[in-house]
């Protein structure tokens, strides 16, 4: 069936398109050379080392983002393993997921040709957002599911409207992409395929009860592929269910930090600051989504997905991560982009003020964050001040992924166990006059063996992940 309204947007909308991704990579560029810290490294080297094959098919631990991994391992082998490469499929696909969320937006403007204009909004939102460029700049699979969910959702919407089974395959071969990329962005068509039921039950027409139907059967689409994509390592995953399952107490909760930062994200950004200058923008895209039906659809197609992936620590006993949400960002995007066309068109001042307010949050959250975690900076402290004859030991989380820069550094830092059950032990040895620690927060324990045995704090080196516990310190023996 042909589209009956097809969208052609001018070129002044093409062309602020284009602007705006030429604008994200150069926001984006200077994240890229910042050191890895513990999740890029422990992901490259527990899977991307040893060629795409093995990320493919290996998984023993949520570290594994399976696409993501994959392409990681194709990167490093064209162009050597750095911070940049292992960077740079994350960089492709957080710099594509602008102009794919411009489509979102004007898939979700299809009732309303000539409000094409809001795709330009929506992509200098995802130019500028702390939520769109930070996951672009590591090496994980979260820009990934941006950009499968914007192409996944507007296909959804492309599809719902003209009910052309070449846009249904669309959208079961995206929603499978990001499934692919992380386990929680199958939230997207789990909602979806909700949604489609909903409408096959109670439709008011046989239109769109019909087109309910074929909603279903896409789900099933995506089901049938994302499990032959995840073919090799279901059984894996299946054997690791308990690690889903908040256990040990110390997972992240909806009531903590994590779930203040998934309200904040509505802003575009997970902290205050940021999020602060945007609020008028969501309360302008909220306002004009309850009037403007095709937005409405567009905002609840590619948020609903965030209900179904709450429900996980809610009623299933699980754990979520903010960026974990990182499917919702271009709904968000697309969200705040209608609040600023809104704004622009209803008073011309305001319209200019409030989109300058929240791109100045998001800009000055992005200039005094600082890195994520210094492990290459602490490394290169001991690697410059260790004398002949001193040792050095890591202290950390299971993986030894402080050798990723102590090879680089041509210095031996060997671990000290998980969580640093060993290094009372390794102290022992006086040679041993230099150590770092990472996550002193979640080690204090070991943090206390290296007080007790005469180490203090040579340098303390500050990181913005996991709320600040992504600081390294390290120490000698006075």
């Amino acid at each position: 069936m042909n589209d009956p309204a097809p969208l052609r947007p001018d070129r002044s909308v093409r062309a602020a398109v284009i602007a705006a991704t030429a604008v994200a990579i150069a926001v984006r560029a200077p994240f890229l050379a910042d050191g890895l810290w513990y999740d890029e490294i422990a992901a490259f080297l527990g899977y991307s080392l040893d060629g795409p094959g093995h990320a493919l098919t290996t998984y023993f631990s949520q570290a594994n983002h399976v696409l993501h991994s994959a392409l990681a391992a194709l990167s490093a082998q064209a162009f050597g393993a750095d911070e940049l490469t292992v960077r740079l499929p994350s960089l492709v696909a957080g710099v594509l997921a602008v102009p794919a969320s411009a489509w979102l937006a004007r898939e979700s403007t299809a009732d309303a040709p000539r409000s094409t204009a809001l795709a330009a909004w929506t992509a200098a939102a995802m130019a500028l957002m702390p939520v769109a460029v930070l996951p672009a700049t590591e090496a994980r699979g979260y820009a990934l599911m941006m950009l499968w969910s914007a192409l996944a959702c507007a296909a959804w919407l492309r599809a719902s409207r003209t009910r052309a089974p070449t846009w249904w395959v669309a959208y079961a071969a995206f929603a499978a992409l990001g499934a692919w990329s992380h386990l929680v962005a199958a939230c997207v068509p789990a909602w979806l395929g909700a949604w489609s039921a909903w409408r096959w039950w109670r439709g008011d027409s046989t239109d769109e009860r019909r087109t309910g139907r074929a909603g279903v059967a896409a789900a099933a689409g995506v089901a049938a592929a994302s499990a032959l994509l995840l073919s090799p390592v279901l059984g894996q995953i299946a054997a690791l269910r308990d690690e889903f399952r908040a256990l040990d107490g110390n997972e992240p909760s909806l009531l903590g930090p994590e779930g203040r930062a998934m309200l904040l994200a509505l802003g575009g950004s997970w902290w205050p600051l940021g999020a602060a200058g945007a609020l008028p923008l969501v309360i302008l895209g909220a306002a004009r989504a309850r009037e403007d039906r095709a937005l409405r659809l567009g905002v609840a197609a590619a948020l609903g997905g965030t209900l179904v992936a709450i429900l996980f620590p809610i009623a299933l006993g699980s754990w979520l991560y903010a960026r974990f949400l990182a499917f919702a960002v271009p709904g968000i995007a697309l969200l705040l982009g209608a609040g600023a066309q809104s704004a622009w068109q209803r008073w011309r001042w305001a319209g200019m003020a409030l989109p300058a307010l929240a791109a100045a949050g998001w800009l000055a959250t992005l200039a005094t964050l600082g890195p994520r975690q210094q492990l290459r900076e602490a490394v290169h402290v001991i690697a410059e001040r260790m004398q002949p004859g001193e040792r050095a030991v890591a202290v950390g989380l299971p993986d030894d992924v402080h050798a990723w820069y102590a090879l680089a550094e041509g210095i031996d830092l060997p671990g000290t166990g998980p969580y640093g059950r060993d290094v009372a032990r390794a102290v022992q040895d006086g040679s041993v006059r230099w150590a770092v620690l990472l996550y002193p927060r979640a080690m204090p324990e070991a943090a206390r063996a290296l007080r007790d045995a005469g180490f203090r704090d040579e340098a303390v080196l500050p990181g913005w992940i996991d709320w600040g516990g992504g600081e390294v310190r390290v120490l000698r023996r006075r």
